[in-house]
């Protein structure tokens, strides 16, 4: 493994990992709590935005795995990231231009196969980074989490007063923002080894990866009715946007002071009993949810956040630090993200846009039980993993 090829400071590098997730969370912080709002404004219903988000969560199982094979096998990151980034800004502004839903989602295809290996590649590199810095991923990924605060919080206090169409242009303005400062990502370099296909396969058959997986997909998955249908179940609760935005806040607000102590949490406690934690978490946040839209009560389960996606996601970059080797940090990256991820969201969503149309909040009730699952999964890998490399 080699540092980059500029020398640059460990500050420097950290200061640009963070950076780039600070701008990725900006990103996601109008996406996540308001694309839904922007596409029932341009006709599409529950069931319809579930499809959608199936359909470029399917798309990236396609393109990731084949992206992040190139990347490993180019022994860089950040040219595949630019790349990415740029290419995910103009098709995305295809979408001013859909009438149909079939429109609609031939677009979200094409989206989701350019943008679903921006992050997986993004915390490769990061991981990369921590193994031969003095760098602490936790605290990078928290500027992350501060950005997506402040973005929800600002989108929300935003369709107080300005139309839903302005949720288009502010993410066109956030994926040109990413590009540019995909460019000044450090161009840390991996030592390359021959990657064979047949390797890859050995990595996504190995029984604990694919406990891993499975354990971090249904854990991660719970979230859906939240990102998909959280804002407009509040919205139709009476909930103002403002306030709507301060909810989704709170969450990452939480989560935020998770990370601040990443490692200490991680090294204490492991990536198996993080992966219990968010699990138990789940099975309380997701049951009040599917019960209560009062307010008091909505901002109380809200910081549960920093357990059902905080927790799960830490313990998921430890386990790909600790039991996969750098040259094959990448492709575990992409199969985890973009492929157990993806596969489990893409079933998921039509159904539960199918549920939550009929049965509103009572929805939730299946995200306890995904959750329920995760946390014995979690109880099984905690057994059968030694904390060490599972692959050479």
């Amino acid at each position: 493994m080699q540092r980059d090829s500029s020398k640059q400071s460990d500050v420097s590098v950290a200061t640009r990992l963070s950076l780039f997730y600070i701008f990725f969370f900006i990103n996601a912080g109008i996406y996540m709590p308001f694309w839904p709002v922007w596409l029932e404004s341009r006709g599409m219903g529950p069931v319809e935005i579930g499809l959608l988000f199936a359909v470029g969560r399917f798309a990236r199982v396609i393109s990731s795995p084949m992206i992040a094979y190139g990347a490993d096998r180019l022994g860089t990151r950040r040219g595949p990231l630019l790349l990415l980034s740029g290419c995910t800004t103009a098709i995305f502004l295809l979408y001013h231009y859909c009438e149909t839903v079939w429109q609609f989602a031939a677009v979200a295809a094409a989206v989701g196969m350019a943008w679903g290996t921006i992050m997986p590649l993004g915390d490769s590199l990061a991981i990369v980074n921590t193994q031969t810095r003095k760098i602490d991923y936790g605290r990078v990924r928290l500027w992350g989490s501060i950005s997506f605060i402040l973005a929800a919080f600002a989108g929300g206090k935003m369709l107080e007063t300005a139309p839903e169409a302005a949720i288009f242009w502010v993410l066109i303005a956030s994926f040109v923002s990413i590009f540019v400062v995909c460019g000044l990502l450090p161009n840390t370099r991996v030592e390359t080894e021959p990657v064979r296909m047949v390797g890859i396969w050995r990595l996504f058959a190995h029984p604990l990866f694919a406990l891993f997986m499975l354990c971090s997909a249904l854990l991660q998955t719970s979230h859906l009715v939240v990102y998909n249908y959280g804002t407009l179940h509040w919205r139709a609760a009476g909930v103002s946007d403002g306030v709507i935005g301060m909810l989704w806040a709170t969450g990452v607000i939480a989560e935020v002071i998770l990370f601040a102590a990443g490692a200490r949490f991680v090294d204490r406690l492991g990536p198996g009993r993080l992966f219990l934690a968010a699990a138990i978490a789940g099975v309380l946040r997701w049951t009040v949810l599917a019960y209560s839209t009062d307010l008091p009560v909505l901002f109380v389960v809200q910081t549960l956040h920093a357990f059902t996606f905080g927790a799960a996601h830490l313990a998921a970059m430890a386990f790909i630090g600790r039991a996969i080797p750098a040259h094959l940090s990448a492709t575990a990256q992409s199969l985890h993200g973009s492929v157990a991820l993806s596969v489990a969201a893409g079933v998921t969503a039509p159904f539960l846009g199918y549920l939550y149309e009929v049965s509103g909040g009572g929805a939730f009730h299946g995200m306890t039980l995904f959750s329920l699952a995760g946390g014995l999964c979690a109880v099984l890998l905690m057994r059968r993993w030694d904390g060490g490399k599972i692959v050479s």
